[in-house]
Formats: structure tokens, sequence, C-alpha cells
């Protein structure tokens, strides 16, 4: 079992989430919904409930070894979250998700965070490959992946789920083995 420690880069602090960030997770997410629906499908139904049923479940998750999902902290508090999903722990194989706060868009955060969740993926977990779906239609996400060395593989053609439809996506691919800026 891999144990829940933060991780801290230059100007965040990456916490395993459990019941105690709901609540402020809650707030960042509420205030950020209008840019987080189009691309994550837990966001058109997200609310306080659900966040704390995330919560609670994340902790569960990251003892199975299943998924590791970190609340991105700056100075001025929750600013956003990322994951990494490992459906089948003995393929080791994993999907990096993240999102940050409508306020707190612009500065890096994602890139600066993503470097540190690339790095726990290869080196605490044994990953030796990571996967990141992109929108076509969402270029900052798709600077991430590129910002972090992922290398785009292909279009997903309604690769990636909402509620109510799905839209096209980028797969991108990462290696164990391979160069990472930074």
């Amino acid at each position: 079992m891999i144990g829940r420690a933060a991780v801290s880069t230059e100007r965040l602090r990456l916490e395993p989430i459990g019941p105690e960030h709901a609540e402020e997770l809650w707030r960042a997410t509420e205030a950020s919904l209008p840019q987080l629906r189009p691309w994550m499908f837990w966001a058109a139904d997200a609310d306080l409930a659900s966040t704390r049923a995330f919560a609670e479940g994340a902790v569960e998750e990251w003892d199975q070894g299943l998924a590791f999902h970190f609340a991105i902290r700056d100075h001025a508090g929750v600013a956003g979250a990322l994951g990494l999903e490992v459906p089948v722990p003995v393929r080791r194989l994993g999907e990096l998700g993240y999102w940050v706060a409508s306020d707190r868009a612009g500065r890096g955060y994602a890139t600066e965070a993503g470097a540190a969740a690339v790095r726990f993926g290869f080196d605490a977990i044994g990953l030796y490959r990571l996967e990141l779906r992109a929108g076509i239609d969402n270029p900052a996400s798709r600077r991430v992946a590129e910002k972090l060395g992922f290398r785009r593989e292909g279009t997903l053609r309604k690769g990636c789920p909402l509620p109510d439809g799905a839209y096209d996506g980028f797969l991108y691919g990462l290696l164990a083995t391979d160069h990472r800026p930074g």
C-alpha cells in the first residue's frame, strides 16, 4: 500500500483527498462549474453531497491502489484537483486527469501539479505508462499535456463522455522511459 502523504512543489501542495477536503473542494468546484461542465462528466450533477461522497471514496480507492486523487492547494486554499486512475493495478497503466479553479486558471498550476503527479505515478506507484485525454476543442488542457511531455497518439471519436453525450478528444501517452521537461 502506498502511504497517503502530501507532495509539495515550488508553489503548491498536493494533498491526498479525504473527507476533510469536501467543503473546500466543493467551493472551488461550484465557482468553476460553468468552465468544468463542458469537459468533466462529473460536473453536470456536482453538489456538496456528491463532493463529500467522492472525497470519502477517494480514501478507499487510494487504499485499494485504484486511484490517487489530490487536492491542489495554493496560498489561498484549494485551487483544483488532479488524480491518477489505475483501474487494473497489475497492468501498471494509469490515466491522469486534472482541473484548476477558474479564478486560478492561467497560472501554470495544472502543469506544476501535473509534473508532480507524473513523478508520483512513475516513482511511487511504479507505473510504466500514463495516458491523458484532452478535448480537441480544449487548448488549455492540450497545452498542459504537451508541457508535461505527453505525446499525442491519436484521436478518440466521442472518447470523452458526458452525461448527455460525448466529445472528441486526443489521447496522449507518456512512458516512464520518455524524456520529460524540467
